[in-house]
């Protein structure tokens, strides 16, 4: 009779040397508590992430350090609620990432008043190509 295996749907450890040593990872989530939300911006920071959006960091880690920040983060939370995904991403992806900044102007121009005034800078649209 074949011994069924105990850890169905548990993330089971690797051996020492096995997997890409860091990847870059996209960390976000969605925390109701002000407070503690500012303590996991401030821990994601700490890690070396660095902040795209609001609620959304990108930057490398490695497998332990993945770990190590999801721990940390659950004890943060304690009971509170609370949803991070951490999501690593593989260099070809990064390859085909397409970036659009698009921001508001600092104040909208009044109607009829072109004269003087900049006008306001289109979206741009960048590829991000890691050089070869």
């Amino acid at each position: 009779m074949p011994r069924k295996n105990r850890y169905t749907g548990v993330l089971k450890p690797r051996a020492v040397g096995r997997g890409s040593p860091e990847v870059s990872c996209f960390l976000i989530y969605d925390i109701e508590d002000d407070k503690l939300r500012t303590r996991a911006a401030d821990i994601c920071l700490n890690y070396g992430l660095a902040r795209i959006q609001f609620s959304a960091f990108f930057g490398k880690l490695n497998r332990n350090l993945r770990q190590e920040l999801c721990l940390r983060l659950q004890r943060e939370f304690g009971t509170k609620s609370a949803r991070v995904r951490i999501i690593p991403v593989c260099q070809q992806d990064l390859k085909d990432m397409w970036v659009l900044d698009q921001y508001r102007p600092e104040q909208p121009p009044e109607p009829g008043d072109d004269e003087g005034r900049p006008k306001p800078e289109k979206p741009r649209l960048r590829i991000l190509a890691e050089d070869a």
